[in-house]
C-alpha cells in the first residue's frame, strides 16, 4: 500500500497539548488498498492529538458514506459508515512494545504518523456484516434469477 499524504500527521515541532485535524477521504484512498471491497467513498475524518512529551493520544471520529456490492443482488449499495476510536501512542524502541498493548510504539526519531492502515481498518469494521439493500430495493432481474435457481 502506498502512503495518503493527506491521512499524515507531522506531530515533530508540535507543542505539548490538543491539536486538530481535518481529512477528507474519497474513492482515491480506497484504490491505494489492494482487494477492498469499497469502490467508492466520501468521508470526513476528524483527528483530535494529544502530545506530550513520550505520548499521544488520538481520537478519531469517521463520518460520512461507502460504496460496496449488494451481498444478495451484487449492485452498488450505498452504506453510511461512522465510527469513533482511540490510538494511543508512546515513544519509545519497537521491541518495548507487547502484541497485546493496544499501543502503536514509535520511535523517539520518528516525526509524523500515517493513519491511513488505522483509518481503512475502523471503516470496514464499522461496516455491518450482512451488505444488502432494504427490503424491494435490490435489483428485480437478479431477484428473478435468484427466485429461479432457489425453485430449481
Amino acid at each position: 500500500m502506498k502512503n495518503v499524504s493527506d491521512c499524515i500527521i507531522r506531530f515533530k515541532g508540535l507543542s505539548n497539548g490538543e491539536h486538530s485535524f481535518r481529512f477528507e477521504i474519497g474513492d482515491a484512498f480506497f484504490q491505494l488498498f489492494e482487494g477492498s471491497e469499497i469502490e467508492h467513498g466520501n468521508l470526513i475524518i476528524e483527528v483530535l492529538l494529544d502530545k506530550q512529551s513520550s505520548c499521544m493520544q488520538i481520537t478519531i471520529n469517521i463520518t460520512g458514506t461507502v460504496a460496496l456490492d449488494c451481498d444478495r443482488c451484487l449492485d452498488n449499495l450505498i452504506l453510511p459508515a461512522s465510527t469513533n476510536g482511540e490510538l494511543a501512542v508512546r515513544f519509545g524502541k519497537e521491541e518495548d512494545s507487547n502484541p497485546a498493548d493496544d499501543l502503536l510504539v514509535l520511535d523517539p526519531s520518528e516525526g509524523e504518523i500515517d493513519l491511513s492502515q488505522y483509518i481503512y481498518d475502523s471503516i470496514c469494521v464499522s461496516l455491518p456484516l450482512q451488505r444488502i439493500h432494504p427490503e424491494g430495493q435490490c435489483n428485480p432481474e437478479m431477484m428473478k434469477k435468484l427466485q429461479n435457481f432457489m425453485v430449481n
